[in-house]
């Protein structure tokens, strides 16, 4: 791991901050396993005497006793969450399960920044929890008694916040730190669901031809793969509206737009995977198909889609490719090849191509911010044997297993809506399940939660803004966000609790791009300790 100069930072505690966020991101902690991280922060508070606790959902609360002379204030709560998006560049040896993150320090305009080797870096929002943890290690730094608040599970579906029981916290104020831009103050997040929709669909040997009799794969059909990649991804929220490519649209519609050109040939689906998690925006999607459309048409309606795309003013990634090549099934019996039949993939096509997907509306009261969006995230196929086995991840032999002699195989698509509007949220679900029962599919809700709709005339907002002024001598953006924060749960759980969320310039978040401004990072730790310095002055 690359070294930073240490001289070059202006306050000397930030230091601690960088040294706990190391240390953080040696330690595994995807979503759903966070068990690792859960009992190194009760070990960090209980050897330090602090009053430690962990519930059921393994959220941790370490209890700060306050410093002389503010042991009277009012609790103020930190918070931030354990869990990280777990993403990793194609081709990447990292495991998520057993590595820690390999971090990169690197300079650029004389700014400094920290990334990861191939991977997400986990700032989202180890940073967070590094600020928290640095505050409570140190004897010098002023402050009201505090809670300290890590949730887990947070970009699943916020379902740490959402699990914890009332009495867990008891302050009325509360800091997350969990935004990604120096400078603003968030006052404001989107609510969401994620959404399942499955189906089992009958399957066919793949060479059979329209009066299902085998024919001769070799001279007939020939099966093909199409691969688009070469996206940048991003947060499914915050970057929803900035032109990033969906991996999963994008090969849909291509396959959809082949079915429509060549309505005399035959064409029919093997498998389909795209997408590796709910809140990110594809990055790479591909599927496997049996035609007699000749290889030389293919390849051509490949590069012509892929200028037709890149073409488009608004489209922001100049890196996409869509390539077609022969599918290599030398080690199959053509006769245990299996697909969905031509019918059955005009059918998956039509409901793939009917989700919508995107910015659906933006804001009328706060400029630039978008009110209701949705994102096809992961679209995958899998085996009758792995459906009933209840499989709840593909290994890559399961992922191949696309010649087993079941006569079955399920559909199953992820789907994540935002909306910083309940009733709009309400309205999209009804939506999605109405198009749902128009195609014939399974639907399940999960993760549910929230919008925090702002509270512009706060007073406990006013005075930290007035703070940030007096700290940096300019004033402080007050903004909400299309991106889902657990203020949203704690808004509706505690409904008298006073809340902001601040954070340094995360950008690329949710990609192996992945990049922390430390520059940002110090002076939103410099504001943090400003405001519990300042709490009596800060209390509204």
């Amino acid at each position: 791991m690359q070294t930073i100069n240490q001289n070059r930072w202006n306050d000397s505690d930030f230091k601690t901050v960088l040294s706990i966020f190391e240390e953080i991101s040696s330690i595994p902690r995807c979503s759903k396993n966070e068990e690792q991280i859960a009992a190194w922060l009760e070990k960090f508070g209980k050897e330090r005497g602090f009053e430690t606790k962990r519930d059921h959902c393994n959220n941790i609360l370490i209890q700060v006793p306050a410093s002389p002379g503010m042991e009277n204030l009012p609790a103020v709560i930190l918070q931030a969450h354990t869990d990280m998006v777990c993403e990793k560049e194609t081709g990447s040896p990292h495991s998520f399960v057993t590595d820690g993150i390999s971090l990169r320090y690197f300079e650029e305009n004389n700014i400094s920044y920290l990334t990861a080797d191939q991977t997400t870096l986990g700032a989202d929002n180890g940073i967070g929890m590094a600020y928290m943890l640095a505050i409570a290690a140190s004897a010098d730094i002023s402050h009201p008694p505090l809670e300290l608040l890590f949730t887990t599970d947070e970009e699943i579906g916020l379902t740490g916040a959402q699990g914890m029981d009332p009495d867990f916290i008891s302050g009325n104020y509360l800091i997350n730190l969990d935004s990604e831009e120096e400078g603003v103050v968030i006052v404001g997040c989107a609510g969401g669901t994620q959404i399942g929709f499955k189906r089992l669909i009958d399957v066919e040997n793949a060479c059979a031809g329209d009066n299902l009799e085998e024919t001769d794969c070799d001279a007939t059909l020939m099966p093909y793969n199409i691969v688009v990649s070469g996206l940048l991804g991003g947060h499914s929220g915050t970057d929803i509206h900035i032109g990033r490519g969906n991996a999963n649209l994008i090969l849909i519609q291509f396959f959809k737009r082949l079915a429509e050109r060549y309505t005399q040939n035959t064409i029919k689906l093997i498998k389909i995977k795209g997408g590796t998690a709910a809140n990110t925006i594809p990055r790479r999607a591909e599927l496997s198909f049996v035609t007699d459309i000749p290889a030389e048409n293919l390849k051509t309606e490949a590069a012509d889609y892929a200028a037709l795309i890149s073409s488009v003013p608004s489209f922001n990634d100049p890196n996409m490719a869509v390539e077609v090549a022969v599918a290599d099934f030398s080690n199959v019996q053509k006769s245990n090849l299996k697909s969905f039949s031509a019918k059955n993939t005009e059918r998956i096509l039509n409901f793939l191509i009917a989700i919508p997907n995107g910015v659906f509306e933006m804001s009328a009261s706060i400029p630039d911010l978008v009110l209701t969006s949705g994102n096809l995230a992961i679209i995958k196929t899998r085996s009758n044997e792995e459906y009933f086995k209840g499989a709840e991840k593909e290994t890559e032999s399961s992922d191949l297993d696309i010649y087993t002699e079941k006569s079955k195989r399920e559909l199953e698509i992820i789907y994540s809506l935002r909306s910083g509007n309940d009733l709009r949220l309400k309205e999209k679900i009804k939506e999605m399940m109405a198009l749902s029962e128009k195609y014939h599919y399974n639907f399940e809700i999960t993760h549910t939660y929230s919008p925090w709709e702002p509270d512009f005339n706060s007073v406990f907002l006013k005075n930290c803004a007035e703070i940030y002024q007096k700290t940096f001598g300019k004033e402080i953006q007050i903004q909400a966000i299309h991106a889902g924060l657990e203020c949203g749960v704690f808004h509706r759980t505690f409904s008298g609790i006073k809340m902001v969320s601040i954070g340094p310039d995360i950008t690329g978040a949710h990609t192996p791009d992945e990049t922390l401004n430390l520059d940002a990072a110090e002076k939103v730790w410099i504001y943090l300790k400003e405001i519990l310095k300042s709490f009596p002055n800060a209390e509204g």
